[in-house]
């Protein structure tokens, strides 16, 4: 019996109904869109199947289910779940319509109606009890350090098991978050974890959605990872605006130093689970995974360096330097601008190369350039010559591990100088990588 066949049939046995339709998402993530007549009409469902990659703190969609079913319990907006499929893992749930994007909004004002809506949805998700989600095994964090730490600590042993080799940027920033974690904090609430996912119709919100990330944690890490999902996935409003209206309604006062470390507390989350994919060339995502790894990574660093009061420095480009790599770089990319792009997969995979060449046209112009004042500042750092390749990130990282407080800005202008050169390399992108070098907070 087919994958289709296996989880029509469990449809069909938990909605009660029959099954007239069940299309399969164009996306990297198993999901397909159903329809199911039922008493004389149909009933939209959306199929969550799981990620198929070992990226995931909280593996198994079984506890993402049983947390819509405890929120909907409380009146929050979110999709009814009638059951999760073992065969294919897949949560079967009601298609709730609308849309994420806020451009098709009708006007600004609606925009921002909808965006503060979704703030008084997440202040009063934050208001719940915990009782009901320990109750399904999700753990209360004990002490300031444990509370700072909460998705960090869960995201530890899926990094531990998929690296491949050093990661001094990442022990590093480790090192730091856990000998920084704020000491005055002590509300431990229920979380999104990777807020700022809403859906929204005719300029209301409908739902909240995608909890597969979701703990008992600080609400200030919400707030924080609403920074970075708003440059690519606009809220409605400005994040500032957002924040000030959390404080009114919650009667709770944002600590910026604290939000500024749970910025980088949680896009820390996400190069840890990028570090091994990162690694591995045969991953279907490699393009997008590098564009997030360089985003990912200059968010982490520009947070740690508000919180350390550290100005990120942005690197200027040399002067070009033509090489016989520009004229393989300029064969190569007529060479792709003649490939006929078959499907819509086809154009996207084009499409990908096409930015991968730009990356190269760069590297090409100012590429040897960057090297030397890398291997330069990091001669300086280490007071020994750098070695080459992975020999140079293995010394690096030793030099981490055995590092105090002492180097922390030392080393915190290193990376974010690395993280700055790889901008400059991937500047075709624009303003996608512009929004990761944090706007300032002001409440």
């Amino acid at each position: 019996m087919s994958e289709e066949a296996r989880l029509t049939t469990f449809i069909e046995g938990c909605v009660g109904g029959k099954v007239v339709s069940l299309e399969r998402q164009p996306r990297w993530r198993k999901a397909w869109y159903c329809q199911v007549e039922r008493d004389g009409g149909l009933v939209p469902l959306y199929i969550r199947g799981d990620k198929q990659l070992d990226a995931e703190p909280y593996p198994g969609l079984g506890r993402e289910a049983r947390i819509l079913q405890i929120l909907e319990a409380h009146g929050l907006p979110v999709p009814h779940v009638y059951g999760v499929c073992q065969d294919p893992e897949a949560i079967v749930m009601d298609r709730v319509p609308g849309e994420r994007d806020v451009s098709f909004a009708a006007s600004d004002e609606e925009r921002r109606t909808i965006a503060f809506q979704y703030i008084d949805v997440m202040a009063k998700m934050h208001s719940l009890d915990t009782a009901d989600f320990e109750a399904m095994g999700i753990a209360l964090p004990s002490g300031p350090e444990a509370l700072a730490l909460a998705y960090v600590d869960a995201n530890q042993p899926l990094f531990d098991r998929t690296r491949r080799g050093p990661e001094p940027m990442l022990e590093f920033v480790l090192k730091w978050l856990r000998r920084n974690a704020p000491q005055d904090r002590s509300e431990a609430r229920f979380i999104h974890g990777d807020a700022g996912q809403f859906l929204f119709d005719q300029g209301n919100l409908t739902c909240i959605h995608d909890f597969e990330a979701s703990h008992i944690g600080d609400p200030l890490a919400d707030l924080a990872s609403l920074r970075v999902r708003n440059p690519t996935e606009p809220l409605g409003a400005d994040v500032n605006e957002l924040l000030r209206h959390y404080q009114a309604i919650t009667g709770r006062k944002i600590d910026s130093w604290a939000l500024s470390y749970h910025t980088a507390a949680f896009m820390v989350t996400a190069v840890m689970a990028l570090a091994g994919p990162m690694k591995d060339p045969d991953t279907p995502l490699q393009g997008e995974y590098l564009i997030w790894d360089i985003t990912c990574k200059r968010a982490m660093l520009w947070a740690m360096a508000e919180c350390m009061g550290v100005t990120i420095q942005r690197c200027q480009a040399p002067p070009p330097q033509g090489s016989y790599q520009d004229l393989i770089v300029r064969v190569l990319e007529q060479g792709i601008h003649r490939l006929e792009a078959a499907s819509a997969a086809d154009q996207r995979e084009k499409q990908s190369a096409l930015m991968l060449l730009e990356w190269l046209k760069n590297s090409a112009s100012f590429g040897a350039e960057l090297e030397q004042r890398d291997t330069a500042m990091l001669e300086q750092l280490l007071g020994e010559t750098p070695l080459q390749g992975v020999d140079r990130e293995a010394q690096l990282e030793q030099f981490v591990l055995k590092s105090g407080p002492e180097q922390d800005i030392a080393l915190l202008n290193y990376f974010a100088a690395q993280i700055e050169a790889q901008v400059l390399i991937a500047s075709s992108l624009g303003e996608r990588l512009e929004g990761y070098a944090l706007p300032r907070v002001e409440l």
